[in-house]
């Protein structure tokens, strides 16, 4: 498996049955600002509540609220805490260290890494060489190669991994209707959003009530 499907594979998830889904997305609208709050006050590169927002990072509630001063620093603070463990992290297991690597990528493309501290990207940079040699063949290789490539890339998004990131933003900045490519309502002016979940966009209401059966269940009130 090439390194860039390793990545969307990892990023985008983890062979999700059809009733995670739903938890998932639920999650996500309901508990995110919780979940960031009990983040900014925990410890590590590995808890609790960074597992249960890596788990929904796939979610366009995720996206939307990254998006949010709410989120702001949560890419600056997860990349100081791998700093700090980073050869910690080289002992643990490849699904650990590849949950680490996996969130940290997610978060550094979605807010890039224009306000990381340099004395971590110092730090990182050549311990996530030996990240990739340890983990050789893993998922856990992948991200970290994509860790190193933002942290390279000095508040720039590498030109290999623009594909992912309009694909994550496709979940809000395009029609949800699986048929349409629109980025923009019929006739003009911005896509109109679900009011409910405020997570799905559409180009009219035609397309909005087509999709309804599909997004019935994925679409939960969200708290942001």
């Amino acid at each position: 498996m090439g390194a860039e499907n390793a990545f969307q594979l990892g990023l985008l998830q983890r062979q999700l049955s059809d009733k995670q889904f739903p938890v998932h997305h639920q999650t996500a609208a309901k508990y995110l600002p919780a979940l960031m709050e009990k983040f900014r006050t925990s410890s590590g590169p590995l808890n609790g509540p960074m597992a249960l927002i890596n788990s929904i990072s796939y979610t366009p509630y995720f996206i939307r609220f990254c998006r949010l001063d709410a989120s702001k620093g949560l890419a600056v603070i997860q990349t100081k805490r791998v700093a700090a463990a980073i050869d910690e992290i080289l002992t643990m297991t490849p699904n650990d260290a590849g949950s680490i690597g996996q969130f940290l990528a997610t978060i550094l493309l979605l807010q890039g890494t224009g306000d990381v501290d340099p004395k971590d990207s110092k730090i990182l940079l050549p311990k996530l060489k030996l990240w990739q040699r340890r983990f050789s063949g893993r998922l856990a290789e992948d991200t970290a190669f994509r860790v190193e490539m933002l942290l390279m890339s000095r508040g720039k998004t590498p030109e290999m991994m623009l594909p992912v990131l309009a694909m994550l933003a496709s979940k809000l900045d395009k029609c949800s209707h699986p048929s349409c490519d629109r980025k923009e309502r019929v006739g003009g002016g911005e896509l109109m959003r679900c009011a409910k979940c405020k997570s799905a966009s559409y180009c009219g209401s035609e397309h909005q009530k087509k999709h309804w059966p599909q997004h019935k269940a994925l679409c939960f009130a969200a708290t942001f």
